[in-house]
């Protein structure tokens, strides 16, 4: 699902009609090579949105940059409305799913999905309500005490999409 992303919003129910991401001239050189050179985009709350292109065009350099696993080299990514181009990937209310899931297999489903809150000081009791929550939305109620090498592919997947959805954040990127 390399280049999708989805923008939720900033949980306050309300479209104010500023994007919910939005890339202003946005570049990324390696050395010498340019990767991507003065994007511009707007992506509005609710939407769904798709990168396209062939091999080496930039599609994942700009995903690791709107999540902040890349720094830009010029140009402004905001999100909210907030410039977040110097901001690290952990302070970004964005979340992403890798294309192989990057699920710990030590833990079980439920811990997996509940890394996230738990890292961010959620009570407990919260905790548990979000989890099992999202883990009905992906029809997975019954596998919370499984270990990701007893799942499926899709299975796993679904775990990956409960495990950035639990932690509302105003843009998915897959």
């Amino acid at each position: 699902m390399n280049g999708a992303m989805a923008a939720a919003g900033n949980g306050n129910g309300r479209d104010d009609g500023r994007p919910v991401i939005a890339l202003e001239d946005v570049s990324k050189t390696y050395g010498r090579v340019l990767a991507v050179e003065r994007a511009q985009l707007d992506i509005g709350r609710a939407e769904f949105f798709s990168l396209l292109g062939p091999s080496g065009c930039g599609k994942t350099t700009m995903l690791r940059m709107i999540a902040g696993f890349e720094e830009v080299s010029s140009g402004c990514i905001r999100l909210d409305g907030v410039d977040v181009s110097r901001v690290p990937p952990y302070r970004r209310n964005v979340n992403t799913v890798f294309q192989q899931y990057a699920l710990f297999p030590h833990l079980n489903v439920f811990d997996n999905v509940a890394f996230g809150p738990r890292i961010k000081g959620v009570a407990d009791a919260e905790v548990k309500r979000r989890v099992d929550a999202m883990l009905e939305v992906v029809h997975l109620g019954g596998f919370a005490g499984r270990r990701p090498d007893q799942l499926s592919g899709g299975q796993r997947q679904r775990v990956a999409l409960a495990r950035a959805l639990v932690n509302v954040p105003s843009a998915l990127l897959l």
